[in-house]
């Protein structure tokens, strides 16, 4: 897929960003070109070359219509998650690598309700900080929020379904 200045797009390793650019650069082999991405949930600036966008797995970012979807993800019930804490972040650590968003809701839902009935151990934590961190700036990307806001609504949400059923 092309992508154009000022698209936002999700870099799966890097997460969620705006295209600032696209730079030629001269290299002993001939001119190659690099998307810009700037990444501002971890402060950084990605070169990618531009025939390998698809092959790394960048993606457009999702549109603000699909938020409300999001937040239903993050009510629903959650999936049981493997006793066995190697399967369990095997299991999750496989959705954190696909970088979708719906996939990034279920393991912040699925982990914040295993911590509930199970110690979360250090790498569990771990796994649920890097997936609301993801989450919430790919929401505050597109819905033009602070990524603290949107921290605080994914928590509240999430939260709020988790006391509901616990009552």
């Amino acid at each position: 897929m092309r992508y154009s200045v000022g698209d936002k797009v999700v870099h799966p390793q890097y997460g969620p960003g705006r295209i600032a650019g696209i730079q030629q650069t001269e290299l002993l082999d001939g001119t190659k070109r690099y998307y810009v991405i700037d990444v501002p949930g971890r402060g950084l600036t990605v070169h990618m070359p531009v025939g390998r966008a698809d092959e790394i797995g960048v993606r457009m970012a999702m549109s603000e219509a699909r938020l409300p979807w999001v937040l239903h993800v993050l009510r629903g019930r959650p999936q049981h998650l493997p006793d066995d804490y190697r399967e369990r972040q095997r299991q999750v650590g496989d959705k954190l690598k696909t970088g979708r968003v719906i996939q990034l809701a279920r393991v912040v839902r699925d982990l914040t309700w295993h911590s509930e009935w199970a110690h979360l151990t250090k790498t569990d934590s771990a796994l649920l900080r890097q997936g609301r961190d993801l989450l919430a700036a790919e929401m505050a990307l597109v819905s033009g929020d602070a990524v603290y806001d949107t921290t605080r609504l994914i928590d509240a949400t999430v939260a709020a379904a988790v006391a509901k059923q616990l009552n």
